[in-house]
């Protein structure tokens, strides 16, 4: 038995609710009892306290009452069980092998009586370091439809495969580089507007913005092979990372997909140093790193996208002439990557121009 005050979990238990390893009936009697008002308090870390990612942090606990007759505590992050200790000190939370994003943090307290008290925080766990600050070159620029209001955008095999967007005007193209011009075009439905595109094997995946349908084409002739609802209420970016199909919502949460039942597997917050990073919209994989347009700012972020760390920034200022911006003229949105020569090619919503670029590190 445990004394009341400040306590570890003294348990390795993989039974979630039963740190004391009592299952069966008993177990499940336990499962049945109503909740009480907790007497149990999270000390450390604080609710939505925020902190670097790789960081150990203390885990402690504490009751309004000294005479609790506590059998029990054990921690948990995420729903998953922390091993720990078998002792009364204070224990840690080694956040190394996390990802950006929030945690939640829940301490579960069991009784003798056979009730428990569960108590919660959120832990916000944000890049180590400040991202790196990358500028851009122009290397060539190539024409670009004005019409095109740029949403995804992808290179196979010496062509540029784009989607557009708005209602009525949205399309999937493959377009010629050199020209500008669409070689093939499909007009989705009028009530449909496109936005982020990916090429996963021979597959185009095209998602809409508040149309919460996925459509997958034949890549040789556009031909629609099958539409798949989504749960998210917005479509933005998406990119394929040879695994899984990438997707945006508008916010910082990056959704891993299953590439053929468009079933998310798996999710993770976008955060630099400071905060989560929101508006992340066109994506595009590049050398294993996810390149991503945040929405209405002039500057690409580049995501690992096994920890959620916004690694760079590239300030893209600039990149479009004033001579060459109408009343029509959109946000920079565009970006696609040929594996092969390593070329980068971006543009915007309704811009003239397609630029292939570098990008070196500033000083």
């Amino acid at each position: 038995m445990i004394t009341a005050g400040r306590i570890l979990c003294v348990c390795v238990c993989a039974i979630c609710w039963s740190c004391n390893g009592r299952t069966g009936a008993q177990g499940n009697a336990e499962k049945r009892q109503p909740l009480r008002k907790s007497q149990l308090s999270i000390v450390s870390p604080k609710n939505n306290e925020r902190a670097a990612l790789g960081n150990v942090l203390s885990l402690s606990a504490t009751f309004k009452k000294e005479d609790l007759a506590v059998d029990s505590l054990c921690w948990f992050v995420d729903g998953k069980h922390l091993a720990a200790s078998h002792t009364a000190n204070d224990g840690v939370w080694n956040t190394a092998l996390q990802t950006t994003g929030t945690h939640r943090i829940e301490a579960v307290a069991h009784y003798t009586d056979g009730s428990r008290d569960i108590a919660a925080a959120n832990v916000l766990l944000l890049a180590a370091q400040p991202p790196k600050r990358y500028v851009y070159r122009v290397v060539k620029t190539y024409p670009h439809d004005i019409h095109a209001y740029t949403q995804g955008l992808l290179y196979h095999s010496g062509f540029l495969y784009e989607s557009t967007g708005l209602k009525g005007e949205s399309t999937l193209r493959k377009v010629q580089i050199d020209t500008g011009e669409p070689l093939q075009t499909l007009n989705m439905p009028k009530e449909m507007f496109g936005e982020g595109l990916a090429l996963a094997g021979d597959e185009l995946v095209q998602i809409t913005w508040q149309n919460q349908t996925a459509f997958f084409y034949n890549r040789d002739d556009f031909a629609l092979l099958r539409k798949i609802p989504y749960p998210m209420r917005e479509g933005w970016g998406l990119t394929f990372d040879g695994t899984h199909l990438l997707m945006t919502d508008g916010s910082a949460t990056l959704y891993f997909m299953d590439k053929d039942r468009f079933t998310e597997v798996r999710r993770l917050e976008v955060c630099n140093h400071a905060e989560p990073v929101a508006m992340l919209n066109e994506l595009e994989y590049i050398n294993g790193e996810l390149w991503a347009n945040v929405y209405q700012r002039d500057e690409i972020v580049r995501i690992d996208p096994k920890t959620g760390v916004v690694t760079g920034v590239i300030n893209m200022k600039g990149l479009l002439n004033a001579n060459d911006i109408r009343r029509e003229t959109d946000v920079l949105n565009g970006i696609a990557f040929d594996k092969t020569t390593g070329k980068i090619y971006v543009t915007g919503k309704k811009w003239p121009k397609l630029f292939e670029i570098e990008v070196r590190e500033t000083p």
